[in-house]
Order: C-alpha cells, then sequence, then structure tokens
C-alpha cells in the first residue's frame, strides 16, 4: 500500500485529537535547514535533534512523544520545496519519510501511521516514479 498520495486538489486535512498535520510549505522551506526548523517545531521533535538526514531518519521512526496516532505531513508547493538544495536532499528526505511510514506499517496497530499527501505537482510525481516509490492518486 502506498505511503504517498499525489493529490488532484489542496488539502483541507486539519489536526485533531488523534491526528497531527504538518504542513510542508515549499514557499519556506527551501533550505535544509528551513525544513528541518519547520518540521521539528510542528512534529515537536525533542530539542537534541540534529538537523540533518540520520537525526531526521531517527526522530520518524520514534515520535513516541505525540499523542497523535495519525500523522499526515502536508506537501504544500512541491515544486519549491528545498529548491536551494539538489534534487539528491529531496529525494533523501522522501525515502527516509516512505521507509518509516513503512516501518510504522509492521507494528500491527501498536505504532503511529504515518502519510505523505503532495498537493497537485508533477515534480512531486517525477520525483516518487524516479525513485520507485509507490504513490496513488487521489
Amino acid at each position: 500500500m502506498a505511503n504517498y498520495t499525489i493529490l488532484n486538489t489542496i488539502s483541507d486535512k486539519h489536526s485533531t485529537e488523534k491526528t497531527l498535520v504538518a504542513i510542508i510549505d515549499g514557499q519556506h522551506t527551501d533550505t535544509l535547514e528551513k525544513f528541518y526548523a519547520s518540521i521539528a517545531s510542528q512534529l515537536k521533535f525533542p530539542d537534541n535533534f540534529g538537523s540533518n538526514f540520520d537525526a531526521f531518519d531517527e526522530m520518524m521512526n520514534d515520535l513516541d512523544w505525540l499523542e497523535e496516532d495519525r500523522i499526515y505531513l502536508i506537501f504544500r508547493h512541491y515544486d519549491i520545496f528545498l529548491i536551494e538544495e539538489n534534487d539528491e536532499a529531496r529525494e533523501i528526505l522522501l525515502t527516509i519519510l516512505d521507509d518509516a511510514s513503512s516501518e510504522w506499517k509492521r507494528m500491527d496497530g501498536e505504532g503511529k501511521s504515518l502519510k505523505m499527501l503532495i498537493e497537485p505537482s508533477e515534480l512531486g510525481e517525477d520525483d516518487l516514479e524516479t525513485l520507485g516509490i509507490e504513490y496513488k492518486s487521489e
């Protein structure tokens, strides 16, 4: 089952008691530094978060500090997400998120549900296809 969904419209998902929605807006996350600051704030990462790929991977596979069971990461303005970085940085993050989501699924209801939604974006589709990451369209 796909961990990513390419949306046909803008998402109207919002946080609730059991669901945490984090918006990754390309207009405000054009560098890794800005992405890490945004995601750390929205997902309430511990203060010792190291702001690098390994630390991000570790955080996404933990998330024990969150009370919410369902986490949605919504990518808005994906076409300019990490535009100041090379394509590899974006691809590494997509892979980390896909792997973390798959790991949570293996916990058979004992862990979190992590889903990534990409608002309409040809680049988003291209990136996922290039990486061989399964996605669905909605």
